[in-house]
């Protein structure tokens, strides 16, 4: 059993002698989580269930499958429409780091919603990003944002010399690099920077729905806060995609996996599924 470590929630410990983090990752309640599990072929469905740290209540989560080929088997699930609380995701005997749904306006303000998934499943096999011909997109909610004092300016261009070393322009295109800080003034795990560098692999990524992409070979550059403290803040350089793309509007239409018409209820017993 692999959990994709696209899936937007950590389950792997970080053993540290430093200070913990004080960061817990924040959701809206309308934010769909995408868990992914890949499994082999006739091993059994994992267990999952998502519990309450408040109630410490546990509530069951349904699986849907899908048959990725003949060695491996997809489980995936989205939770939508959780209560506000602090929750933590069990699959087997992994179990997810503490995160909290809130509809704090305050708090979702200081967030940006990243989007991201490959155009197509053969770049990885460890993530789907296709299932039966409808893209699926997986969603991080974190703290940062773009600063105006990251703006990088830049230009294409080429030129020719006349006799009297005049310049003329024969082609020109200006961009913009752009900074995105990941973290606020708690910082946040390592795993973080790790996340939003394999992200960045993908082919579609959008921050607040526009689209990025990664400027050249460009890597998140870690700042520590507190000497002795796992709190960190990353920054990114990133540039604006603006070219559409034939599959860019399809892709923008099932960015939410959520149909409209859904009506998001949660009851005692299941987690909303979608």
């Amino acid at each position: 059993m692999t959990i994709s470590p696209f899936t937007p929630l950590c389950f792997d410990p970080y053993i540290s002698d430093g200070l913990p983090c004080r960061h817990v990752q924040v959701w809206a309640p309308t934010d769909p989580i995408l868990i992914q599990v890949v499994c082999d072929a006739g091993e059994s469905a994992p267990f999952a269930s998502v519990a309450s740290e408040q109630t410490q209540q546990s509530m069951p989560i349904t699986w849907q499958t899908w048959q990725m080929n003949e060695d491996k088997v997809l489980y995936f699930a989205t939770l939508i429409g959780l209560n506000e609380g602090y929750y933590r995701v069990y699959i087997n005997e992994s179990g997810s780091e503490l995160f909290r749904i809130t509809t704090d306006e305050l708090t979702l303000e200081k967030t940006m919603l990243i989007r991201y998934r490959f155009k197509d499943n053969r770049d990885r096999d460890d993530v789907v990003s296709v299932i039966n011909n409808v893209p699926y997109f997986f969603v991080w909610r974190v703290p940062g944002g773009f600063k105006d004092s990251g703006w990088q300016f830049g230009v294409t261009n080429e030129q020719f010399a006349t006799q009297r070393a005049d310049l003329v322009e024969l082609y020109a295109r200006d961009y913009v690099n752009k900074t995105f800080t990941l973290g606020g003034p708690e910082g946040v795990p390592v795993w973080y920077g790790e996340m939003l560098n394999r992200l960045l692999t993908c082919t579609y990524v959008y921050f607040d729905g526009v689209r990025y992409t990664r400027n050249e070979s460009e890597v998140p550059t870690m700042n520590t806060l507190v000497e002795g403290m796992d709190a960190f803040v990353f920054a990114q350089v990133l540039r604006q995609y603006k070219t559409p793309v034939v599959d860019e509007a399809t892709g923008m239409v099932m960015m939410r996996n959520v149909d409209d018409e859904v009506q998001r209820n949660v009851d005692n017993q299941n987690v909303m599924l979608l």
